[in-house]
């Protein structure tokens, strides 16, 4: 994919709807996967030949392919983030590749195919729910910025049962998957919210109130995710019950047309 990417001087971060928390939430998040998806991938490749099925491994290298794609975009776009010299974020980055790399390092495979399929699960269910809001066509979310995470958004639904199937293929272990969705899920809210903090922070003080987190804002965050938490740790939770919408088959081929290049 080829996005339009704003420049630094262009870019504002109440990009989403036009929201506080919306925005540094989704401006957070891109600057978690971006670090998060290369670890994906060399999680992936180091299992591909324990997969026995042929067709899951060709789901699996697919996958790695589509989250390959989607940090180099991301990447894209944190650089206009970045450029507006947010203290402390910096060094919160640094804090979170070398997660990553100690993941890479100490854990076992089923640590790295457990906290992927986590992750997963979180991020199917709300793929659906904020594509379905309507949220990235809001009249006060920012073109690019809306367009990049419907992009995402759409390819996090296609890809919805690859993560738990390879899971269980591997290794089927319900309680320790359960355990995962929460290491993995806390990992990614923790550096979320320490990010959004960060930004929002500098930005009251350099744009205004409208900047602001504020309290209750967060209540409602929480709130809205815990339900799509809880449901990824229940004994018969499987991405396969979800029935997509069909405007979803409309929204892959728009973007599939907007390809440079389709895998």
């Amino acid at each position: 994919m080829k996005f339009d990417v704003p420049s630094a001087a262009e870019f504002h971060p109440l990009c989403i709807a036009g929201n506080s928390i919306l925005s540094y939430w989704h401006l957070a998040t891109g600057l978690y996967v971006a670090y998060l998806e290369p670890f994906f991938v060399q999680s992936l490749r180091r299992v591909l030949d324990q997969i026995r099925d042929e067709a899951l491994r060709e789901d699996a290298e697919r996958f790695s392919r589509q989250e390959a794609e989607h940090y180099r975009r991301h990447m894209d776009f944190n650089r206009a983030v970045l450029a507006h010299g947010y203290p402390g974020l910096e060094q919160r980055l640094e804090m979170l590749k070398r997660d990553f790399a100690r993941f890479l390092a100490d854990e076992t495979d089923r640590f790295r195919i457990g906290f992927i399929e986590g992750f997963e699960s979180y991020t199917t269910q709300f793929a659906l729910r904020v594509l379905a809001s309507g949220l990235y066509d809001h009249r006060h979310t920012a073109r690019q910025v809306g367009d990049l995470f419907k992009w995402h958004m759409l390819e996090e639904v296609e890809h919805r049962n690859v993560a738990f199937d390879v899971y269980e293929h591997l290794y089927g272990d319900y309680l320790y998957r359960a355990r995962m969705c929460w290491v993995s899920q806390h990992h990614m809210f923790r550096f979320v919210a320490d990010c959004a903090r960060l930004m929002s922070s500098a930005d009251v003080a350099r744009r205004g109130e409208r900047c602001r987190i504020t309290m209750r804002q967060r209540v409602l965050m929480a709130s809205g995710r815990l339900g799509m938490r809880v449901r990824t740790m229940l004994p018969g939770y499987t991405p396969h019950q979800w029935v997509v919408p069909s405007n979803v088959a409309e929204l892959a081929a728009h973007f599939t047309q907007l390809a440079r290049r389709v895998q």
